[in-house]
């Protein structure tokens, strides 16, 4: 039998065959079209996902009006959501697909009674959710540190290797919400990159020279 997708999730890939196993039992799979919203920001909890195909936006409301700030543009294969199985009974952000998606769903009081009995699996889960807390603090201390044309540039070195090609997993306008930054804006600093020979775009296709 072919291994689940999520088991690949960081959050699952210290567990123990016989754990991931007695997850699999309770996981249910939905599938997304674009724009299909998957909860909405203080939707009651219902447990957390891994999401195993496509892309899911998740947004917060503001006191600007209209003004939806992006907190994380999710790619396969990873877990999002788990903080709101303990900090509360509401979902903090509304998770929209931006692609076709394909979400695994893990039921709150089922997980939860799993933890309760397997305290490795407890462990497991606090380890993944401190590695999320500390990435989410270097993106917050990025984004208020460097301007738009810095954070565009990291984000190329982090994800476009030297002498090779990426393919955005998102539209552009939606990299441009995850890096606080305008759709305008983001292209003008692809311009820029292009003029300067650091990279060339053709549609989502992002390549990057060896030097």
């Amino acid at each position: 039998m072919d291994t689940p997708v999520w088991y690949q999730a960081p959050l699952f890939r210290t567990l123990a065959a016989p754990q991931r196993e007695r997850l699999a039992r309770i996981v249910t799979t939905r599938t997304l079209e674009p724009e299909a919203m998957l909860f909405m920001e203080q939707d009651p909890c219902t447990g957390f996902y891994v999401l195993v195909e496509g892309a899911i936006q998740l947004t917060r409301s503001s006191s600007v009006p209209g003004a939806h700030p992006t907190l994380a543009v999710v790619t396969p294969v990873n877990s999002f959501a788990e903080a709101a199985l303990f900090g509360g009974e509401a979902f903090p952000a509304t998770a929209t697909a931006v692609k076709p998606s394909r979400v695994v769903h893990f039921p709150k009081a089922a997980f939860l009674g799993a933890m309760r009995e397997d305290p490795d699996l407890a462990l497991a889960i606090i380890h993944a959710q401190t590695l999320w807390l500390r990435r989410l603090i270097q993106k917050v201390e990025q984004l208020t540190a460097s301007d738009s044309s810095d954070r565009l540039r990291s984000w190329v070195e982090e994800y476009v290797p030297r002498g090779g090609s990426f393919v955005l997993p998102v539209t552009k306008k939606t990299l441009a919400a995850q890096l606080g930054m305008t759709p305008e804006t983001l292209s003008r600093g692809l311009r820029s990159m292009q003029d300067e020979g650091l990279l060339e775009v053709k549609g989502r296709v992002l390549r990057r020279g060896r030097s």
